[in-house]
């Protein structure tokens, strides 16, 4: 049942994502036509926050209600949730200026603090990225009118005694050992002013459950209707979540990043009465989402029907049919389809949906397929590899797809990557998309599942060449590009793109040999930690193995006077450094699934 379980807390408050903006520009990778204007604020220039450092921070969140037990007098309903006490802040990142659809975080531990700072419970938040990112959820410009979801689980969970909170002692019963499961909607992120890359976040931490999937529900995904609705642009990329509890004979909803939000109260607006129901047209329940604190304090989650349980006839209809949403706008009289599954019930994704591969290595991940909300075996998947940017005649990675799911409805994914030829020149590899079907569909077999936004992004990196004994000069245009792209952690001294603003120093000017120097052993270290660490370098996790490989080898081979080489001995032929490369696959697989390219490349915010 993942987050969306009778036993659950949810949580609201705010964020802060310091991004660095500079590196939004594909031209701003450019080493030899870098402008220092590039590091300023404004458009065509740094953007809105050249300063960023990828700092990703959870700021005065308070948990706002809890489920499960007497909820009364929990002591949960006075917890706070924050990050680690002992750690540096977790980062987001893009995974390339060319795909800001996906920004990930990583390094973020999570706690319940009591009233009295005692940690009831913390755990490692598993790497994972944005989904569902959708424009105007409420007004305001740009990324201040957009929100996303992020769900993950977190692992190694350590809990204290928690006797004294019902909800948090059934949630540590019902949940694996060292897991639990997490789900927060980030919006409201504003781009200026005093509360420049703040926003608001609103969150839910339930039990994970043996087998089911870390980033989405295994249940039914009810997509928006658009048409006749709020406008096309309004919930794009949208869908609800929902679960049925048989056991309970219950319904849980989760339309958290579905409804529109009033910007001056911060609640759902109302946008009319919305009922769930089964596809034989009988009513489920309606919605009653409106009221003083109540996205706070739902989450947007809700428990159908209110007041009594699904009878027989009810359980047999909704395991059969298509769920759908219908809402009746105010002063209408009619309903509209406001979101529904698809006709014919299946739903496709991949656990895992973003990838950093090196030329030859392998990376896996299953596609999970379930049919009205219940694993599907035996099916047929099949997967269509395009390159994501520009140019796009790039060598194509490796994806190979088991001919067929299991019992559990999941079919293995396997992507090698290959030398994809420097395509871009100066940015480092090219960024592809995978896109799935499945040929048991009764529309259409070769249209894809949920493609424009249910894909894996991937980004296989060029070759790195070896040096026989590299030098400054050798190095220099890996650390330069940092330098660049990064001012106020990694560039020149002084650097203060605001007025009024005092200037920052940064922690080392990746520009320059002698700052490098001093502060190798350091920068080993952070090169050498694994990527799911906070202070993992580089924080944009973009450096690959091969790059990686030639720094490593030039900062531990020291001179006489404890250092690394100024000048190093001439380079050898360009070889792969990480693995042999893979050979290219076959651009398109006869019958694959028809994709709109340019659609994928819709361009986020909060990045």
């Amino acid at each position: 049942m993942s987050y969306l379980h009778p036993i659950r807390l949810h949580f609201a408050g705010r964020f802060r994502a310091d991004v660095s903006t500079v590196n939004n520009n594909r031209q701003h990778f450019d080493n030899q036509n870098f402008n220092p204007n590039f590091q300023l604020p404004g458009n065509n220039k740094g953007m809105w926050q050249p300063a960023g450092t990828g700092a990703w921070r959870l700021l005065d969140c308070r948990v706002t209600s809890v489920h499960g037990g007497n909820s009364d007098d929990d002591i949960a309903l006075s917890a706070t949730i924050r990050e680690s006490g002992d750690r540096p802040s977790a980062k987001i990142v893009d995974l390339d200026p060319d795909q800001q659809g996906v920004s990930m975080i990583f390094g973020l531990t999570v706690r319940v603090v009591d009233a009295q700072g005692r940690s009831l419970l913390q755990g490692d938040f598993e790497p994972a990225a944005f989904f569902d990112l959708r424009a105007n959820r409420s007004s305001g410009n740009g990324d201040a009118g957009r929100s996303a979801y992020f769900q993950s689980v977190l692992t190694d969970v350590e809990w204290d005694d928690v006797t004294a909170s019902s909800c948090l002692a059934q949630m540590k019963q019902a949940s694996m050992a060292g897991k639990l499961s997490i789900r927060f909607i980030t919006d409201g992120y504003q781009m200026g002013g005093p509360q420049r890359g703040y926003g608001r976040i609103v969150g839910t931490i339930g039990p994970c459950l043996e087998g089911e999937p870390h980033t989405f529900v295994l249940g039914r995904h009810l997509e928006v209707q658009t048409a006749g609705t709020v406008g096309q642009d309004d919930l794009e990329y949208a869908q609800a979540e929902c679960l049925v509890d048989a056991a309970r004979r219950k319904l849980l909803v989760d339309v958290g990043n579905v409804l529109q939000v009033d910007s001056a109260s911060g609640d759902f607006s109302n946008m009319g009465e919305i009922t769930l129901s089964a596809g034989n047209g009988a009513a489920l329940g309606k919605l009653h989402y409106t009221g003083a604190g109540g996205y706070a304090s739902s989450a947007g989650i809700y428990e159908l029907p209110e007041g009594r349980t699904l009878t027989d006839v009810e359980l047999a209809a909704i395991g059969q049919s298509p769920l759908q949403l219908t809402l009746v706008p105010p002063g209408a009289t009619s309903p509209i389809s406001f979101a529904a599954e698809r006709q014919d019930g299946f739903y496709a994704r991949p656990e895992h949906f973003v990838f950093r591969l090196d030329p030859g290595t392998s990376a896996r991940t299953d596609l999970i397929v379930s049919r009205f909300g219940t694993p599907f075996g035996n099916a047929t998947p099949q997967a269509n590899v395009f390159p994501f940017s520009l140019p796009d005649q790039s060598p194509l990675p490796d994806v190979a797809v088991a001919a067929k799911t299991d019992d559990h409805g999941r079919a293995q994914i396997t992507i090698t990557g290959v030398d994809p030829t420097n395509p871009r020149r100066f940015i480092d590899g090219q960024v592809y998309g995978i896109v799935f079907s499945l040929q048991e569909s009764q529309t259409d077999p070769n249209v894809t599942i949920n493609a424009e936004r249910n894909f894996i992004s991937v980004l296989t990196f060029d070759p790195g060449q070896k040096h026989a004994s590299p030098g400054w000069d050798d190095v220099r245009p890996i650390f330069k590009q940092y330098a660049d792209l990064y001012p106020r952690p990694h560039g020149p001294n002084s650097y203060a793109p605001f007025a009024g603003l005092p200037p920052s120093h940064p922690v080392v000017n990746l520009d320059d040999y002698d700052s490098v120097a001093n502060f190798a052993r350091r920068i080993v270290k952070a090169l050498e930690l694994p990527i799911e660490h906070p202070d993992h370098m580089p924080v944009t996790r973009d450096l690959s193995g091969g790059k990686r490989a030639l720094l490593l080898d030039w900062l531990r081979n020291v001179g006489a006077d404890g250092k690394p080489k100024r000048i190093g001995s001439p380079s050898v032929a360009a070889a792969a450094i990480v693995g042999a490369v893979a050979k290219p696959a076959a651009r398109f697989a006869s019958g694959a699934p028809k994709v709109n390219v340019g659609r994928l490349r819709h361009r986020p915010g909060q990045s």
